[in-house]
């Protein structure tokens, strides 16, 4: 008997969600209970004033999760841009010789003992009489340049990378763009350069047979980064070459016009950075009118430079000057976009070297040179872990689970309810109804609703042997009654 009531009072629901057939008749009974839970609704929302309350309280925690939700994956996609810093990356140029060397090789088998035959005669084996030969191995040099992050402890002007370690992830190649090495022309002519080795290094036809480079844009997409690169060749002579680094600046710098740097103190930078300083410039000098803080009163010094066109550039070509208004004012924005006048490409860096192939120490000390550049930062990498924890406390995801529960068993009170509010007003119709909703949940979960509906209606079904006994039961019931 409690079976059958839990199973009744489960299957009340049949009433306010009876399950109809498909097409149009079930979309009538969806529409329906639709319309009888929002009445449902408005009447317990009457009877109980503070479930409007609560009923708004999810409302606003649901936007709440949206907005957390939507900040998140917006801070998400901000930390994929690397924040670049200004850190300390010092280069590192030595090179390694290796004194010319004599090798006596015993020929193989076959062809290589024929070779050695014919210079058996010069030299032999005194004990097996078998043929040698003698192979010499020129001298030969490598050159390394590499280079790495320097830690906050190791920078000499503080700007090192505090994450920094000897497993960083930051790799000397990401940080410059080609890399050069000339060679003297007089020790390294076109038909005594063996092929050259190292990473990623190679011969440059087009400025020289003693011109080793390596482009970044011509390296694989997929090769890894490397922390330096190496180039080796045959010689016993010291030798003098050129290294060029063209560093890869992210943000682009720029080299400043000689006038122009004298006025903002700088000489290569960026151009945010470089705006910035001509603010500072402007706030400094005390140039910005009065009335409208985007203009600013041009002095002498910025006369010069942006009006009279006086500045030039290192290829000598003159500057378009800057268009004033009466009372030499010029608007700062047209100031800054004048800026691109005074701005050429960053320089290469060119360091001379010395090759030594002689002396007592090998490899050779080193040269060091501390370039400040802007790095991605290794700060950040804990970033997208903190932002992912955010919202999730312990006290708070119990608070949740206890709300949920909450939640579940007014959920569970509301269908009783409604179950024995149905039943109050009409007791045999709504069993009535029960019934039916549950004989229609028996086929659909027993999945012969439709090929039962099917078979009644052909007299087939009522040919069987069971019709002649159920006929006569009914007919006795209906006697009886």
């Amino acid at each position: 008997a409690t079976a059958r009531a839990r199973a009744v009072m489960s299957s009340k629901y049949a009433d306010v969600a009876a399950r109809g057939g498909r097409g149009k008749k079930r979309k009538a009974l969806l529409a329906e209970q639709q319309r009888r839970l929002l009445a449902a609704g408005d009447a317990s929302d009457a009877s109980l004033p503070a479930s409007a309350a609560y009923t708004r309280l999810v409302d606003f925690e649901r936007e709440v999760d949206a907005t957390l939700g939507r900040r998140k994956a917006e801070v998400n996609e901000a930390l994929k841009r690397a924040e670049r810093v200004p850190r300390t990356v010092r280069v590192y140029v030595y090179n390694t010789f290796k004194p010319a060397s004599k090798s006596i090789v015993t020929p193989a088998e076959g062809g290589g003992k024929d070779r050695g035959a014919k210079r058996g005669a010069r030299s032999a084996d005194g004990a097996t009489g078998a043929p040698i030969e003698e192979e010499i191995e020129p001298a030969s040099w490598t050159l390394h340049v590499q280079g790495r992050v320097l830690s906050q402890d190791e920078a000499p002007d503080g700007r090192g990378d505090k994450h920094a370690d000897a497993e960083c992830d930051l790799k000397f190649s990401s940080f410059v763009r080609s890399v050069e090495v000339r060679l003297d022309p007089a020790h390294y002519a076109a038909d005594s350069l063996p092929p050259p080795e190292g990473q990623g290094a190679e011969d440059d036809a087009s400025v020289g047979p003693s011109v080793i480079a390596w482009n970044a844009d011509d390296a694989s997409p997929d090769a890894p980064a490397v922390d330096g690169f190496e180039v080796k060749r045959h010689g016993d002579a010291d030798c003098v070459c050129k290294i060029i680094l063209r560093i890869d600046h992210q943000p682009e710098r720029y080299a400043v016009s000689p006038r122009l740097a004298a006025i903002l103190g700088v000489d290569l930078e960026t151009r945010p950075r470089l705006i910035g300083a001509l603010m500072q410039y402007v706030k400094l000098h005390d140039l910005l009118d009065a009335e409208d803080a985007g203009t600013v009163v041009m002095n002498d010094a910025l006369r010069e430079v942006f009006v009279d066109g006086a500045g030039l550039k290192g290829n000598g070509k003159g500057l378009k000057g800057l268009r004033v208004t009466d009372g030499d004012k010029a608007l700062f924005a047209d100031i800054a976009e004048r800026l691109h006048d005074h701005l050429e490409p960053a320089p290469p860096i060119e360091i001379d070297y010395v090759i030594r192939t002689r002396g007592t120490r090998n490899p050779t000390l080193p040269e060091c040179y501390d370039l400040l550049l802007d790095v991605p930062s290794t700060a950040t990498s804990g970033y997208h872990q903190f932002v992912e924890r955010l919202g999730r406390d312990r006290e708070i995801d119990a608070c949740d689970a206890r709300i949920k529960a909450a939640l579940r068993k007014i959920e569970e009170h509301e269908r009783r309810r409604k179950f024995f509010l149905e039943f109050s007003r009409s007791p045999t119709a709504f069993i009535n109804r029960v019934v039916a909703a549950q004989a229609r949940d028996v086929a659909v979960v027993r999945h012969d609703g439709a090929t039962r509906r099917e078979a009644e209606r052909n007299k087939e079904l009522y040919d069987q042997p069971w019709v002649d006994e159920a006929l006569m039961r009914y007919i006795s019931r209906k006697g009886t009654g």
